[in-house]
């Protein structure tokens, strides 16, 4: 069987057990039996969506590619992502009555996972990913990094983003 997936899913594969399988840009996704691709990424071909934009997410994932494929986990790597899903449902408590509006859906999962509010009005920040331009950016706005400037290892990358969010947002409270 041909797999391919994109550099921003390479990691995933890795940490699912899944050691046959070549990476391509997503503009050159075709050849293959199958792709694992993020969600939102549009193909021709059979496809395996995962979405990548949180702890959680990133954990159900591994577990969808593991069940579809019959593989070995990467155990060590897996139960460091469940402990940063058990440290992070535990602060969400504190998280809970800071409202922010978010402009992008992958940013919507992540503050929805961390347990923020979300909302379009009296909001305390804006969250918006580094791509928008046409954002005004303000005292309270946040800038997150998305695929410039981030680690290809997907346990560093959100990391990154959580403890980003989390200082940005949680400690000026």
């Amino acid at each position: 069987m041909r797999i391919i997936t994109t550099p921003m899913c390479k990691d995933l594969l890795d940490i699912a057990g899944i050691d046959n399988y070549n990476v391509v840009m997503p503009n050159e996704i075709k050849d293959a039996d199958v792709v694992i691709t993020l969600s939102e990424t549009k193909c021709d071909i059979d496809k395996i969506p995962v979405k990548l934009n949180s702890f959680t997410q990133l954990y159900d994932s591994i577990m969808t590619l593991k069940n579809e494929f019959n593989t070995q986990v990467d155990l060590k790597r897996v139960n460091e992502i469940y402990d940063l899903i058990q440290l992070n449902d535990q602060n969400k408590a504190k998280r809970c009555n800071i409202k922010v509006k978010v402009y992008s859906n992958f940013l919507k999962d992540t503050i929805t996972d961390m347990g923020y509010q979300i909302t379009d009005e009296d909001y305390d920040y804006i969250v918006v990913p580094d791509y928008m331009n046409d954002i005004k950016l303000t005292d309270n706005t946040i800038v997150v990094s998305s695929h410039k400037n981030v680690s290809r290892n997907i346990i560093k990358r959100l990391k990154s983003r959580y403890e980003l969010l989390e200082n940005k947002l949680c400690m000026q409270q």
